[in-house]
């Protein structure tokens, strides 16, 4: 998994100041696997005021989700997209990125190496560690020299505490961060719109952690589950209109998705498979 260029290659975990524990334990894991890596320090939504900041888009937010986001999930969105903004200015090749409570599995460097390998057959490879995921997938091929599979998400699955992402799709997300409705993970999924070649990895070498809350949750009293409408007057007469648009048109562009890259997965099974 060497890089030739040492800034070709680049791990970020995302770090409050205040998770000391959290810290301890991925740096030992980090070490254990021998991956180089940068605590990067994350945003504290409870620090944000959330409707006055310039990146946020209230109103878009509002009309297709009936609510605003929570300030912790805002909060996350700021951190990746100021690792978004570190990767564009070190012009880093490739960065692996992490939130401080993900787990981390003996294959991870391994699946790692094999991605850098085959880099361009992916923009954004998400590791998404749930078999709901698995089972929402397309599987393309098994990567060469271990045990797991490049796969193709057939949905919009939430997650981001861990996933692999290049330099041109760290500035392509970026470009796209200005004004911010949508929480990290949701934009991760929405290929469509970013253009992006996201694929998955199955089964996963970076898995949630559900024995410890996650920090968006910690700030905010698991308020991003609250899934209450907070609008009121004509808005809220016409966020059931709003809202189905919103659910069909994502219904739609995920199968439009599945079926415009059937050709190219089909292609990138042969290339995999003979290499």
């Amino acid at each position: 998994m060497s890089p030739n260029k040492e800034s070709f290659f680049h791990c970020y975990v995302i770090t409050l100041e205040h998770s000391i524990d959290r810290r301890k334990t991925i740096s030992s894991r980090l070490d254990e696997l021998k991956i180089p890596f940068e605590f990067y320090p994350g945003v504290d939504g409870r620090k944000i005021d959330l409707i006055s900041h310039g990146g946020y888009s209230k109103w878009k937010r509002r009309m297709f989700f009936g609510r605003d986001l929570s300030n912790g999930e805002f909060g996350c969105v700021l951190a990746h997209r100021s690792i978004y903004e570190n990767i564009a200015q070190k012009d880093i090749g490739i960065a692996l990125i992490l939130e401080d409570d993900a787990i981390l599995c003996d294959e991870l460097p391994s699946v790692v190496g094999a991605l850098i390998q085959h880099q361009k057959s992916w923009d954004v490879v998400r590791f998404l560690g749930r078999k709901k995921n698995y089972r929402a997938s397309r599987i393309i091929a098994q990567l060469p020299g271990t045990h797991n599979s490049l796969a193709r998400p057939h949905s919009m699955p939430g997650g981001a505490y861990g996933y692999l992402i290049s330099n041109q799709a760290a500035r392509r997300l970026l470009s796209m961060m200005e004004k911010n409705w949508l929480p990290i993970d949701t934009l991760h999924g929405v290929s469509w719109l970013t253009k992006l070649n996201t694929v998955s990895v199955v089964p996963s070498p970076v898995l949630p952690n559900d024995d410890v809350p996650s920090c968006i949750d910690e700030q905010d009293s698991n308020l991003r589950w609250d899934k209450s409408v907070t609008l009121s007057g004509w808005r809220k007469l016409i966020y059931p209109l709003t809202r189905g648009a919103w659910k069909i048109y994502c219904n739609v562009l995920v199968k439009y998705v599945r079926l415009r890259t059937l050709r190219r997965d089909i292609t990138l099974s042969r290339r995999l498979r003979a290499s």
